[in-house]
């Protein structure tokens, strides 16, 4: 494997194994949404009791939680001691501005003007769906996490009040932590609706990331403690989801039992994954650093990316022989080329826009 030395003494607060973290959590992401794509142009609908999408369901269902736990670790960790007016300057230039960027972009291309008549109608027409889309983050289907993230940055104060103030507010911070297993995310994948049991759900994985950020060294020695009660639990609720799939379970009133066991799952998978990055201490993968550092701008349009270009790959798709592997070797492919035009996206805005293309791609 190549890897890469990160100089610490240059930067203390870039922390290597969350960076490839980060990196392998947009790629689990984006593979999710091509098996998807893949199978959907394979089969012509989605139909998650298929044994292929059964099983990537399963692995990548939620996996955006991944990025919940990673931004309130790196609250805890490196951006609170620099204040809440930095903090806010910074979300504000590299995350609330990208986001505007890429929807005012999106929108343009997918808007249907055909509906209305005239220049002034059409630009009051397009800017109202700028506007409905910037709220609900219905630019593509994937931005829906975006206005949830604006959210959890919101309540970053309150999260690190109750954090710290004293052991009546340290409860209601776990029970925050917790809450997620008795308030289930809404899948919502058309309707303009921001769902408060979707934020509830994200912010009790955000209040986990400032947890373990908080005396995080501390935390990865316990982590590495007790590695195979964390593997055991994370093997557990994957083998119960599994099981559920199968036998078509999930409500049970308002909570869905997946939901529940899938937020098990990937805070198990995470520090999994946190504790096997960080024994690889400086010596990170090198080919995960660019992806990383990208992957704000993967996740605000590698979905729309993916759907462009899924129709070119029909022809592996719709061979009569092997229909499983054709869908995985298509996956495959979108995963790749997804990502290779992404990031030639990121390197083109880098050449042009300098340092200031953080605000444009993300950070």
């Amino acid at each position: 494997m190549i890897k890469t030395k990160v100089n610490a003494a240059k930067n203390p607060n870039f922390l290597g194994y969350l960076h490839s973290f980060r990196g392998l959590a947009i790629l689990i992401i984006v593979l999710g949404h091509a098996v998807v794509a893949a199978f959907i142009g394979a089969y012509g609908a989605f139909d998650e009791t298929a044994p292929i999408l059964m099983v990537s369901e399963i692995f990548y269902h939620d996996s955006t939680l991944y990025f919940a736990i990673i931004s309130g670790l790196l609250f805890s960790k490196v951006l609170k001691p620099k204040g809440y007016y930095r903090f806010y300057k910074n979300k504000l230039k590299h995350i609330v501005l990208p986001y505007l960027v890429v929807t005012l972009v999106l929108t343009l291309i997918k808007i249907k003007f055909y509906y209305v008549y005239g220049f002034q109608e059409s630009i009051v027409f397009y800017f109202s769906n700028v506007i409905k889309n910037l709220i609900f983050g219905k630019a593509n289907f994937a931005l829906w996490y975006i206005p949830v993230l604006i959210f959890l940055y919101f309540v970053t104060p309150i999260l690190e009040f109750l954090q710290k103030k004293n052991q009546l507010t340290k409860v209601l911070f776990f029970l925050i932590l917790v809450m997620p297993l008795i308030i289930s995310r809404v899948q919502v994948l058309t309707e303009y609706v921001l769902s408060m049991e979707t934020m509830l759900y994200f912010m009790g994985a955000y209040a986990f990331g400032m947890y373990l950020g908080t005396d995080l060294d501390e935390k990865l020695q316990l982590i590495k403690k007790y590695k195979k009660i964390i593997a055991g639990i994370a093997i557990i609720s994957t083998a119960v989801l599994f099981y559920f799939y199968y036998n078509e379970i999930d409500m049970i009133g308002k909570v869905s039992l997946k939901e529940s066991f899938f937020y098990i799952q990937k805070i198990g998978f995470a520090l999994i994954l946190l504790m096997l990055f960080k024994r690889l201490d400086d010596n990170q993968p090198q080919w995960l650093n660019p992806i990383a550092t990208g992957s704000f701008f993967i996740y605000f349009i590698h979905a729309s990316i993916l759907y462009a270009i899924t129709p070119l790959f029909l022809f592996i798709l719709h061979a009569t022989n092997f229909t499983p592997l054709n869908v995985v070797v298509a996956a495959l492919i979108l995963l790749l080329v997804t990502i290779g035009i992404s990031m030639l996206f990121v390197q083109i805005c880098n050449k042009l826009f300098g340092n200031y293309s953080r605000m444009i791609i993300g950070a």
